[in-house]
């Protein structure tokens, strides 16, 4: 294939292999004994109970990635409600209601049919709650990046402007929220965007801007949250709409103001590309959109500010009485406007300061702040109030503050300390954390710390020593100890290790880019390189660009190396020309992975069969085996196009042992995908569904790139389920499409000729198979090989082999193999 490896495309993989994969058959099969009939059910119904389990776990951990296992195991076991009720859940939670109401229909038929009775109550009530969009159903795990996180505690006092924004919604495409900092605009809009996704159905996403500093890397931002891969011809917007457009929700764009126009360009472009989705923006003044509807969020009415400054000073102080304070909390609240951030920082000094001293120490301060009543004042009002309880630290305290208003994500202490100076941070880190002026909760590794962003600005502000590159230097360290865990056993945890850094890392990238540090930047982005190709970590291409620009010509070997990663990213989304442009811009190198990126790029395998022994050799001097060894891998389908068996079999076999012995699972995964590839084009058929079998068995990190339901799909339509391959190639094909990965349209060519031509529909296999033989090497020997039985049918209809229409690209391909699973994943019976 062009570039790339033979296996493209995302899937997110966490559990270990699928309890259905254990199951053989019926135990006993042949066997007649009296008594074995009760056992062969009892174990039978034990195996079914493990699976209901396995897969209820699946659905809540990716719901997209469970609907075609579970598509596949009710149509084996039809009368099994439980099986049906986890397909509507998942599909529904998949943004696919009308799908999930199908499958209660198909349900409802199997039950009548057979046994002459209506569904139970379980998946009748079911079916009420997908119709009724019911909040219980939930929206499983956190299979896309941007999800939504849960809200924490109770939204005090916010009850009628939940209403008001879900009206809103229900009326206009963009909805913005404006008002001063620390009003509260971004927990109201975490807990709208819950409700307005379950009102319009579909997902809810969340995007930060806070930690954006510049207006270009906005829809670069956006993209990263949500995962999308830039497409071919589209730039990053046009990406983001066009992933959006078939996946109907809410989308968040949390703190718009510091890069107002771009934000307001990118949330302009969702709506009027993408009809299904409604913009919920935060902002402290209106984007400016067509079709905006602005909802001022006004302060706590008194009774609700009280009631939020007795809620945290009881979580501050236990034996905090209510009651015996009602006089000067009201007072602290009428002085403070009722904004919110401001009240609980007052809230967290009762420990120390009673509510009635908090109020007379607040009049002097907030004397200052000016009138109340308008948005600039409400402003000076909490600027005043988090200037006062600054004042009340200590200088240590202060300092750390400032410090660690640097971290744009989350951070534990060891970072703390790192940055903050010192291992008595922890001390004053702690005091912080007490005082309300930085948040603490638990997190996926360990408990972390985050600053509210109007305190981080405020701290920004007045910091007074450097901190950006201790911050760099903390980051070099994180990708250092991730990378270790990223090339061997433990990979998983490292790519969730990595998703965690990410907002963090990238300010450290932007830092050192932006003042010329490209050492640093290299240090940074080096170690998790990789994870362009393997997880599509579109952001690291862009990097990689950058850090190419910002390379001097006297360092070559640096020049080769950020050369290859721009070809990755340029092959990837199918652009040769993209990288052709920069790399006449450098030049040439003089360097072997500087002829392996050019011949990477155009897809020449000859070329590529010449430069990689090199090109590997420099990766190595590099002190990079882990890329040499992904080098090796991603070569190999090119080279297997032009008749490269005994060079791949010989170099991927040896990769696949190394890595079995110490990892990656990706790797091993790549390579044994590979081996079964190769084995399948020379004939070796059951040697090649040995490797598929066991590639499908790893555990893989989430969002990993795999062709695992190529084979399921195989798999199922050789069992004679049909129906369930079409679906289950649709939805991978829906994938790609998302995810941009667009040359894995030759991979799902070949089932789709061979399927679709068994099935009768010779004209559109003809269109596929002439697809497939034009794509490239690897598409050519595959239309001869691989696609070889449904070549043998389309060759003997009377209609003859040429195919209808216009010679279609790999997205245009991609696109007409997806609206002809559409209808057979329908019409199928």
């Amino acid at each position: 294939m062009r570039g790339t490896l033979i296996t493209p495309a995302t899937v997110a993989v966490r559990k270990s292999a699928p309890v259905t994969r254990a199951w053989g058959g019926p135990p006993f099969a042949g066997l007649e004994a009296h008594g074995l009939a009760a056992v062969v059910v009892g174990l039978t119904e034990q195996w079914l109970g493990a699976v209901e389990a396995d897969l209820e776990r699946r659905a809540d951990a990716g719901p997209r990635a469970a609907v075609g296992p579970l598509a596949e195991i009710v149509e084996r076991h039809p009368l099994r409600e439980g099986l049906w009720a986890l397909l509507m859940t998942a599909l529904y939670r998949a943004g696919r209601q009308a799908d999930a109401l199908a499958a209660y229909r198909r349900a409802r038929h199997h039950l009548v049919a057979q046994l002459g009775v209506e569904p139970g109550p379980a998946l009748r009530a079911l079916e009420a709650r997908i119709l009724g969009h019911d909040e219980r159903l939930g929206d499983g795990g956190a299979e896309h990046r941007g999800r939504l996180p849960e809200r924490i505690g109770p939204l005090i006092g916010r009850d009628r402007d939940l209403r008001a924004v879900a009206g809103a919604l229900a009326a206009a495409p963009v909805v913005t929220l404006v008002g001063t900092g620390g009003i509260g605009k971004t927990r109201l809009a975490l807990a709208a965007a819950h409700r307005g996704a379950q009102a319009h159905g579909g997902d809810a996403w969340l995007v930060e801007l806070a930690e954006i500093a510049a207006p270009a890397d906005v829809p670069r931002a956006v993209a990263d949250a949500l995962g999308v891969a830039q497409r071919p011809g589209l730039g990053v917007t046009g990406s983001i709409v066009a992933a959006l457009r078939s996946r109907p929700g809410v989308l968040l764009v949390d703190n718009c103001e510091h890069v107002l126009d771009a934000a307001a360009e990118l949330v302009a472009a969702v709506p009027a590309g993408c009809a299904s989705v409604r913009v919920l923006a935060t902002s402290r003044e209106r984007l400016g959109v067509a079709g905006e509807q602005v909802l001022v969020v006004e302060p706590l009415e008194p009774g609700a500010a009280a009631e939020l400054f007795h809620a945290r000073a009881l979580a501050a102080d236990r034996g905090y009485d209510a009651a015996a304070h009602a006089a000067p909390v009201e007072e602290i609240c009428r002085r403070l406007d009722g904004i919110p951030l401001a009240i609980e920082l007052a809230a967290a000094r009762v420990r120390s300061h009673p509510p009635g001293d908090l109020a007379a120490r607040l009049d002097g301060r907030l004397d200052a702040a000016g009138a109340r009543r308008t948005g600039a004042a409400r402003h000076r009002t909490l600027r005043a109030a988090v200037q006062w309880s600054y004042d009340l630290l200590t200088p240590a305290e202060r300092t750390l503050l400032e410090r660690l208003s640097v971290f744009a994500g989350p951070f534990d202490l060891a970072a703390a300390e790192a940055v903050g100076g010192g291992p008595d941070a922890g001390d004053r880190l702690a005091g912080l954390v007490e005082r309300s002026m930085v948040t603490a909760g638990p997190g996926p590794h360990g408990r972390r710390f985050r600053l509210l962003e109007p305190i981080r600005q405020f701290a920004a502000e007045h910091l007074r020593e450097p901190a950006a590159a201790d911050h760099a230097r903390w980051c070099t360290g994180e990708v250092e100890r991730i990378h270790r865990r990223l090339t061997g056993a433990d990979e998983v945890d490292g790519v969730a290790r990595l998703g965690e850094l990410w907002p963090n890392l990238r300010a450290a990238v932007a830092w050192a880019l932006t003042d010329g540090e490209p050492g640093a930047a290299d240090a940074l982005v080096r170690p998790i390189v990789t994870e362009l190709p393997l997880r599509g970590r579109q952001e690291i291409g862009a990097w990689a660009e950058r850090i190419l620009d910002a390379t001097p010509p006297d360092e070559p070997d640096r020049r080769a190396f950020w050369l290859l990663w721009v070809a990755e990213r340029y092959t990837q989304n199918a652009n040769p020309d993209g990288y052709r442009r920069v790399a006449d811009r450098h030049g040439d190198s003089g360097r072997a992975l500087s002829r392996y990126a050019a011949a990477y790029a155009r897809g020449d395998g000859a070329a590529l069969r010449d430069c990689l022994p090199g090109a590997a050799a420099e990766l190595h001097a590099q002190g990079e085996p882990h890329a040499a060894a992904y080098l090796g891998l991603a070569a190999s389908g090119t080279l297997l196009g032009i008749g490269g068996f005994a060079q791949v079999d010989a170099a991927v076999s040896a990769l696949a042992h190394r890595f079995r012995a110490g990892g990656p699972p990706t790797l091993l995964h790549w390579a044994l995908q590979t081996l079964a590839y190769s084995a399948s084009f020379q004939g070796r058929t059951a040697e090649a569904e040995c490797h598929f079998d066991e590639a499908a068995r790893i555990e893989l990190p989430a969002g990993t790139l795999s062709a695992n339901k190529t084979a399921e799909a195989r798999s199922a339509f050789r069992r004679g389920e049909r129906r369930t391959a079409f679906a289950t190639l649709l939805s991978y094909v829906d994938e790609q499409i998302e995810a941009g990965n667009v040359i894995a349209a030759v991979v799902i060519a070949v089932e789709f000729v061979n399927m679709t031509a068994e099935a009768g529909r010779l004209a559109e296999a003809a269109r596929a198979l002439a697809y497939l033989g034009s794509a490239n090497d690897f598409g050519a020997l595959a239309a001869r090989t691989l696609a070889a039985p449904g070549a043998a049918r389309i060759a003997a209809a009377s209609a003859g082999p040429e195919p209808p229409g216009e010679p279609l690209d790999d997205r245009a391909a991609l696109s007409y193999m997806r609206s002809v699973l559409a209808d057979l994943a329908v019409s199928t019976a």
